[in-house]
């Protein structure tokens, strides 16, 4: 069995039938292929002619926003001073001079 490097060295041609409000469904064995699941973006390239098409896995920072809970920037810069604060109490407890720097 040959094993494929790349997904550009593997040729495959697959069909889909557009519906009237633009929408199709790329094929299982493409899906599989390109290791599409559901919620990934498909992007749509078109480069002389031809139409590319990939996955784009990551998230964007944007499209995190609010999933952390906290009201905003306010929330971090507590959290920051309290990091502070643990780290150099750890220190003034572990006896190091240096715990007011």
């Amino acid at each position: 069995m040959e094993v494929r490097e790349t997904v550009e060295e593997t040729p495959m041609t697959a069909f889909s039938t557009l519906s009237r409000k633009g929408q199709t469904v790329i094929p299982a064995e493409i899906r599989r292929l390109l290791g599409a699941e559901p919620g990934d973006h498909i992007v749509f390239e078109v480069v002389d002619g031809e139409v590319r098409l990939r996955v784009a896995k990551r998230k964007s920072l944007r499209s995190l926003l609010g999933s952390l809970p906290g009201t905003g920037p306010e929330d971090i810069s507590v959290i920051r001073k309290a990091a502070y604060a643990s780290k150099a109490r750890e220190k003034y407890l572990n006896g190091d001079a240096s715990a007011g720097e």
